[in-house]
């Protein structure tokens, strides 16, 4: 189906109409004769979207907006614009009249904005009849048309933020032209809508609005003094906590251009020397006894809060698991194997598999600790060798087999692809070590951005210090860098630790995209330094927008982050967080403010260890173990934030329970509409729910949705049920599917040598990772347990899965 859609500049094809009110008593007989003898005795009523009507016959018009359109059961819904421009627009579904006759049809209207701010309606040649401007309203409407007349439905917003309005139309009937079929209502409908009319009219049906999108009234309203401070306050309401402001410092010239590097050369190079003499794996230590340890949340208060969520309702509804999948791709990704012998072998075994992935252009690129490949859209590595991020980022290997003389420990790998500049970047948190693997009082950040669209070629490497001497509390360690981007900056988020792995601070720098795209020797950058004080200023985690979406361009430029609380094992609340004036990175001075609020959520409590079931230990046999280890359930830090069609959807990781009152490792998704007017902050969850199967576990969710909030969550299952395998649940319409996915089964449990250490239990994947390719589809990587090659001491591997969206 083709959709027309069409943008202008602020001005609208309507005739202007003055606003009035009018306000209509109906008797209930009279409307109930009209409405029924038009439903049942007009023998060339179409009724539904068949016929002249089908979808394809639409024409879907965007006015500076980027609202959409989709078929329902009975009817469509049509969404509005959510842009984040500031500006008004409009989303239109019209239709040329094939004939004369009457247009009859039932709609509800929802919105969590503010009333007035949005509003719909129907169109009459250009003409627009507001239906409802507050949430929720429903009711029944008919007018008449005649032949060649464009008429159809309307969604408009003030500023194109916040939550969209949604209209959505059911038991549609519009004229046929003669020669057509004529459309028999289906049993019932006539009835019920007589039934429904009936009711309808028998109370006062309320404002009718007639005016044009043009009008300046609705913006002319919002701009008054009085109006603006109820504007406020009712905003202010929603969160009903205060915003706390932060000052950020311009920071450019700390992050330094150091080299350039072509992969596919440095690849085939590696691929024609992994022969020569010590690059084997007999010499030295097989994993790096010294490197940092798990750097955990603040220490806070053990209490539990907001009773009124999980913790007050033990059971939860489950999901369904299906032990095959309808994903288009899924193929292994990078294996333990493949990264401990990767630069001929002079590589650590590393436990966990932390998750970095990113597709556009064709391309599929994984990250795996500090593994990295290039494959195809089909799964079919391009890189003739992994590489490690020591080669890319011109370190010295992890460990020289001929010398044990041991290098840089690189960790925490991200990867994202931008389409908005067409650029990939791969970034790692490194700790210096001493030539004995001693950790020495130095920390970076190191940062590879491709100089083209493919990923393959030519990276330039970027790198910041973060030992911060000069910082109180420092020298420092940045740890779980988490990224992000909008349409001016590209931002780390980073958790700081001292070197005796005490919490400090948040770290966030903001770097200008247009000056890494250009491969700028110093780009602009800004820092922000936020101290603990609420709970909330841990893992302070940026939004990533998905191709075809738009970003929030009001107020010079905005990026929306999101935190969970860290000092507590449970709580109700989670903090929003706006940096404004974005576009100021385009500048030598960028002048970047931060503001954070806590909003309700939904209850989310530490989540438990994982079992899994009996099975082969090949290396923990050999330490005396006997069952399985467990594996650890994660923290409540946020995973993932997407920021589209205005909305940002949150996963994390939660404790569940089942129908047994069993304590689980589950998932919480949040669905929450953010809006910053008038510098005021404001959001609240649209949508929030669990993730949660019977008598097992799902580690490490993560999400990803297209523009019009399409995708899926991504995770380990693992149980009494499963060894510990990739799988997926669809995501739309603010919820998921009730059916899980397993993309790749585990065939065997989890046997890696940090389980078989203080405190016995089994590291796993600190994130799993999915993001939308600029081809439509949702591709994720998550950790499993493969029946292929292990090494001695670790046999976890990835999946890599790509679906259609839903």
């Amino acid at each position: 189906m083709e959709h027309e859609v069409r943008r202008s500049t602020g001005q609208y094809e309507s005739k202007e109409v003055n606003r009035r009110w009018r306000y209509r008593w109906t008797s209930a007989s009279v409307s109930c004769l009209v409405f029924a003898m038009a439903l049942i005795f007009a023998p060339q009523a179409h009724a539904g979207f068949v016929g002249s009507y089908t979808f394809g016959q639409w024409t879907l018009i965007n006015q500076s907006a980027d609202g959409s359109v989709a078929p329902t059961l009975d009817g469509i819904q049509i969404t509005g614009g959510n842009t984040g421009s500031g500006d008004p627009g409009a989303t239109d579904f019209v239709i040329t009249a094939p004939a004369s006759g009457a247009v009859t049809f039932s709609w509800t209207y929802f919105s969590l904005d503010l009333p007035t701010v949005d509003n719909a309606g129907f169109l009459l040649n250009g003409v627009y009849t507001v239906l409802a401007d507050a949430s929720p309203h429903s009711g029944a409407e008919m007018f008449s048309v005649s032949a060649g007349q464009t008429f159809g439905f309307r969604v408009a917003t003030a500023d194109n933020q916040f939550d969209p309005g949604i209209l959505t139309i059911s038991n549609f009937s519009g004229p046929e032209a003669v020669g057509q079929a004529p459309a028999v209502p289906e049993p019932g409908t006539a009835g019920m809508m007589f039934l429904a009319i009936t009711a309808a009219a028998a109370f006062w049906r309320g404002m009718r609005l007639k005016k044009p999108l043009g009008s300046p009234e609705l913006t002319g309203r919002l701009t008054r003094p009085p109006v603006l401070l109820l504007v406020v306050g009712l905003l202010a309401s929603i969160s009903m906590n205060a915003q706390v402001h932060y000052t950020g410092t311009t920071a450019t010239g700390r992050l330094v251009l150091t080299r350039q590097v072509n992969l596919m050369q440095m690849a085939q190079s590696s691929q024609s020397h992994t022969s020569l003499p010590g690059n084997g794996t007999a010499g030295g230590p097989d994993w790096n006894r010294n490197a940092p340890p798990t750097l955990l949340r603040p220490a806070g208060t053990q209490r539990a809060t907001g009773q009124n969520g999980l913790l007050a309702d033990p059971q939860m509804q489950t999901l369904l698991v299906n032990p095959s999948t309808t994903a288009s791709l899924h193929v292994a990704g990078i294996s333990h194997y493949d990264m401990r012998n990767a630069n001929g072998g002079n590589q650590f075994s590393i436990e966990p598999p932390s998750q970095g992935l990113a597709v556009g252009n064709g391309y599929i690129a994984e990250g795996v600790n500090n593994a990295f490949q290039v494959y195809s859209l089909s799964g079919t590595p391009l890189l003739p060798v992994v590489l490690t991020t020591n080669q890319v980022f011109g370190l010295a290997p992890a460990i020289d087999r001929n010398t044990d003389i041991q290098g840089p420990y690189p960790t925490d790998i991200r990867v994202f692809y931008d389409a908005d500049i067409r650029r990939w970047f791969i970034l790692q948190r490194v700790a210096d070590n001493d030539s004995a693997g001693n950790v020495v009082f130095q920390s970076q950040i190191y940062l590879a951005v491709s100089q083209t669209d493919v990923p393959t070629g030519t990276f330039n490497i970027y790198v910041i210090d973060t030992t911060n001497l000069t910082r109180p509390g420092c020298p420092c360690i940045s740890d779980y860098p988490a990224i992000g981007a909008d349409k001016n900056g590209f931002y780390i988020s980073s958790n700081e630790f001292d070197f005796s792995f005490d919490y400090r601070d948040v770290s966030i720098l903001a770097i200008s995209k247009a000056g890494l795209a250009a491969g700028a020797a110093t780009p602009t950058l800004a820092e922000f330094v936020i101290p603990p004080s609420l709970g909330y200023e841990f893992t302070v985690f940026p939004a990533t927008t998905p191709p075809g979406a738009s970003y929030f361009t009001a107020n010079g430029g905005l990026e929306y982050f999101v935190s969970s609380q860290a000092s507590l094992i449970s709580d109700s609340q989670m903090a929003l967080w706006a940096m404004t004036n974005t576009a100021s990175l385009g500048t030598a001075t960028p002048d970047l403010a931060l503001v954070e609020i806590t909003i309700p959520t939904l209850t989310y409590s530490y989540p438990p260890v994982a079992r899994q079931p009996a099975g082969p230990l090949p290396y923990g046999s050999t330490v005396g173990a006997t069952v399985p280890p467990a594996i650890d359930g994660g923290d409540l830090r946020v995973l993932s934030v997407i920021y589209s069609g205005g909305r940002l959807y949150v996963t994390l990781a939660t404790q569940v329970r089942d129908k047994f009152a069993t304590a689980l490792s589950g998932g919480a998704f949040l669905v929450i509409s953010p809006a910053y007017r008038v510098g005021t902050l404001t959001g609240s969850a649209l949508r929030q729910g669990y993730l949660m199967v019977e008598q097992n576990n799902l580690l490490r969710p993560s999400i990803a949705v297209d523009a019009q909030g399409r995708g899926a969550i991504v995770f380990t299952l693992v149980g009494p049920g499963y060894y510990p395998s990739a799988a997926f649940v669809p995501f739309s319409s603010f919820t998921p599917s009730n059916t899980i996915q397993i993309a790749a089964a585990g065939a065997l449990p989890e046997d890696g040598f940090t389980a078989y250490d203080y405190p016995f239990i089994a590291r796993w994947g600190d994130y799993s990772a999915a993001v939308v390719g600029d081809d439509g589809k949702i591709y994720m990587a998550t950790e499993f347990i493969p029946s292929g090659l292990r090494t001695e001491f670790a046999n976890w591997g990835t999946a890599l899965i790509g679906i259609l969206p839903q």
